[in-house]
């Protein structure tokens, strides 16, 4: 069965190591990256640098729909795509050129969550539970029917970065389990069922901590931005950004401040929130013990 992988980011890379364990793999699709840094040169990222350290083929076009991609592909004639994480829909010319189609591993329990940020959308709304669905692509986002589901619980403590390093660990092993079953020809995919929900990717103005909502939204929030691009709020007229928090037992008023303890506690709208980590604006990551010996904090201070 001839594979060729579309992933561009770093959820992507232990599902491509683990298919190629066990499969032939004909190459890697990525997205064009685009150039950085002083030098405006592109960088490649870190599932395309382990492609090439193993021998793979990296392709990089601009439009995976575009005709001269199209061309390569119909060149290469793979059996089967599989997708995660790649940042572009494929248009039903480029999926019917695979004989048996393509396979998508999405990081929800489809149908709920389809979109761009499925992992941060759950987290923030509170979910206890997600998961991880395999299903076969059509021209719709995330639509397609379902060859494969496994569900895993939200801990308390997830953060996107902790749930999304599970995730991709259980999308690998699942899809190993349904690459095998495609092969042998014994699979019976079923139409999606359930309510539909959306994920679209973060807008900008979500990234703001809003402090009027409870604590336990808050604390969601905070969560689901953690490590990147982070929960951001203002300290004397400066950005700061929140990485690490819990939920506190003290009654403060919204965005009040207050010390007790070593303990730097923050008021929401019901409840309080002790703060654990933050990047104050142009800094590393510190710990809030040494947000409060270094800016000294004091009495009536409060952030929003």
């Amino acid at each position: 069965m001839k594979l060729l992988f579309f992933g561009s980011t770093d959820f992507s890379k232990p599902i491509v190591q683990r298919i190629h364990d066990e499969f032939s793999l004909m190459g890697v699709v990525i997205s064009k990256p685009k150039p950085k840094g002083r030098g405006l040169k592109p960088i490649l990222p870190e599932i395309a640098e382990w492609a090439e350290s193993v021998g793979l083929k990296v392709y990089m076009p601009e439009d995976p729909n575009g005709r001269d991609f199209v061309d390569e592909l119909r060149a290469l004639a793979p059996d089967l795509y599989v997708l995660s994480a790649y940042g572009h829909i494929l248009s039903k010319e480029v999926l019917e050129m695979a004989e048996l189609g393509g396979l998508n591993i999405h990081p929800s329990l489809l149908p709920k969550y389809r979109g761009a940020a499925p992992i941060q959308r759950a987290i923030m709304a509170g979910e206890e539970k997600t998961g991880v669905t395999i299903f076969f692509m059509d021209e719709k986002i995330d639509h397609g029917a379902v060859i494969a589901q496994r569900w895993i619980p939200i801990e308390k403590d997830d953060t996107y970065g902790s749930l999304s390093r599970r995730l991709a660990d259980l999308g690998a092993e699942v899809i190993v389990e349904t690459l095998h079953t495609v092969e042998a020809g014994k699979y019976h995919p079923v139409k999606q069922d359930g309510e539909v929900t959306y994920a679209p990717k973060l807008k900008k103005e979500e990234m703001h901590i809003n402090w009027q909502n409870e604590a336990l939204m808050v604390y969601n929030h905070i969560r689901a931005l953690s490590p990147m691009p982070g929960a951001r709020t203002h300290f004397r007229n400066k950005e700061l950004i929140i990485t690490l928090a819990q939920l506190g037992e003290k009654d403060l008023p919204p965005g009040a401040l207050l010390i007790d303890k070593r303990k730097l506690y923050v008021g929401a709208g019901k409840g309080s929130l002790v703060l654990l980590e933050v990047k104050p604006e142009g800094k590393k990551i510190i710990s809030a013990l040494d947000f409060i010996n270094g800016y000294r904090i004091q009495k009536g201070e409060v952030v929003g």
